[in-house]
């Protein structure tokens, strides 16, 4: 199953997870980008959105993926979803729930590709807290 995906998000946010994303992962196809720029408007936004997704058409499905829910980037997907119920609508990117989203789709062709894919995102996310670790030592070193 073809997977077209569309990142979404305010400011630049969308193309700077995107840099991320292809530094480490690299170029991505049937994928695309539209950014919120503090000079632009709902409308803009939505004739922008309406470009990828056309470009992104030959898919069979499309998933849509947002900074954050209730921000106009989210509501104007959100109101394309309502239209098209077989676009897919995701808000709370970071970068670890895409990375997985992009091996999904490199690896597997069936159905699953975004089964919990909400569980990934919020995995990522935490307190790193170095005192609850267990010290590493290498064979034969003594231990302080």
């Amino acid at each position: 199953m073809s997977t077209g995906i569309l990142v979404m998000g305010h400011g630049h946010f969308a193309s700077g997870i995107t840099s991320a994303l292809e530094l480490i992962m690299g170029r991505q196809t049937d994928y695309e980008v539209v950014d919120f720029p503090a000079d632009s408007d709902k409308v803009e936004l939505s004739q922008r959105m309406e470009q990828a997704l056309k470009r992104l058409k030959g898919n069979e499905q499309i998933l849509i993926l947002t900074d954050l829910f209730s921000g106009t980037p989210f509501n104007v997907a959100m109101e394309k979803v309502t239209e098209q119920p077989a676009l897919k609508l995701y808000y709370g990117l970071n970068l670890g729930m895409l990375m997985e989203l992009i091996s999904r789709r490199m690896f597997q062709a069936d159905g699953s590709l975004t089964e919990g894919l909400a569980e990934v995102g919020q995995q990522q996310v935490g307190l790193f807290d170095p005192y609850s670790m267990e010290a590493y030592t290498e064979a034969g070193e003594d231990e302080l």
